[in-house]
């Protein structure tokens, strides 16, 4: 991603605010940064697409974010299937394209940039599915270092609102929406039964309170990750003095209900910290919550609203320990 080096540098600088969980944040001085800078990929580069060439009369950064994010694909023709079929050339230049996402207000920049790009991308049909693949991966995937499921919904809507893809195809793209959909960043999470070792029971929406910032951790008693996860964060000094403060809880939720596993499993979970499972697996069972992997980390403000989903860990633990 050379090529976009200094689109980046420019823009991340004067929209210092914006963060890829949270796009829509910015700083108020936006305008008075350097202008973006637009870098030509090298001579025989056959593998990046060009970039756009932004007006000169263009001079606010976020206008030229936007504007070669809306603009980027122009050049793509997805007839061409020497290059919409070559998927190391669709996730090059999708990794590219996604790349700029967190210097933009996704929420009224993407949906029409999306809907355009998958409906060009309706020249071919398993080139649209590439696309659709890709996004997937790029956006969806757990494991991806682009993870941006606010970024993906736009994708999602654009495909299943379409008549392009088959039932199929549809019916998993849905599903996708569905899950995205569920306790999205700035809304209230949903709340539910829980249950201490004790045998007392709350809500994880009243266990949140009186603290700034609340770290769900959902965890399963035998998972390997999840106990070196909570090794990791245990030895964390800086987590563990806002923790003593009360600035920060953590929450580990054991989702599956099983009351003997979670019955067996006390002491894992460090004393500071509040061990709960869901009481009947209602996590688990009426899935309202996305977990596509164990462990699975959200952050919530001490209201109950979600600042981070499906979270890194250590992304999680930063922006708790800021609040």
């Amino acid at each position: 991603m050379r090529i976009l080096t200094s689109i980046i540098a420019a823009t991340a600088f004067a929209l210092s605010g914006c963060a890829q969980s949270s796009p829509s944040t910015r700083t108020d001085n936006a305008t008075s940064q350097p202008p973006l800078a637009v870098v030509e990929p090298a001579a025989g580069d056959d593998n990046q697409l060009p970039l756009p060439q932004i007006p000169d009369s263009m001079t606010d950064p976020a206008q030229r974010a936007v504007y070669v994010v809306s603009h980027f694909w122009d050049s793509m023709d997805f007839a061409n299937t020497a290059q919409s079929l070559d998927t190391a050339f669709i996730e090059q230049n999708f990794a590219n394209f996604a790349s700029l996402f967190p210097v933009i207000d996704i929420p009224t920049v993407l949906p029409q940039v999306a809907k355009s790009l998958m409906n060009k991308a309706e020249a071919n049909r398993d080139a649209y599915n590439l696309l659709a693949e890709t996004a997937d991966k790029y956006l969806y995937d757990p494991n991806s270092p682009m993870l941006n499921e606010e970024a993906y919904i736009p994708f999602l809507e654009a495909i299943t609102e379409g008549s392009f893809v088959d039932n199929a195809l549809r019916a998993r793209y849905e599903a996708h929406l569905e899950d995205a959909c569920k306790n999205r960043v700035g809304t209230t999470a949903r709340d539910f039964d829980i249950i201490f070792h004790s045998g007392a029971t709350s809500t994880l929406l009243k266990e949140c309170r009186g603290a700034k910032a609340a770290i769900i951790l959902f965890y399963d008693p035998e998972c390997g990750n999840c106990a070196r996860l909570v090794h990791e964060m245990n030895s964390d000094g800086a987590l563990t003095a806002a923790i003593v403060s009360g600035r920060v809880k953590i929450i580990a939720v054991y989702p599956d209900g099983d009351a003997d596993e979670f019955a067996a499993s006390a002491g894992k979970i460090p004393a500071r910290w509040t061990d709960a499972m869901s009481i009947g697996g209602k996590v688990s069972e009426e899935e309202i919550y996305s977990l596509r992997a164990m462990p699975s980390v959200y952050l919530l403000d001490g209201n109950g609203t979600v600042i981070l989903k499906d979270a890194d860990a250590g992304e999680a633990v930063a922006t708790a320990l800021s609040m």
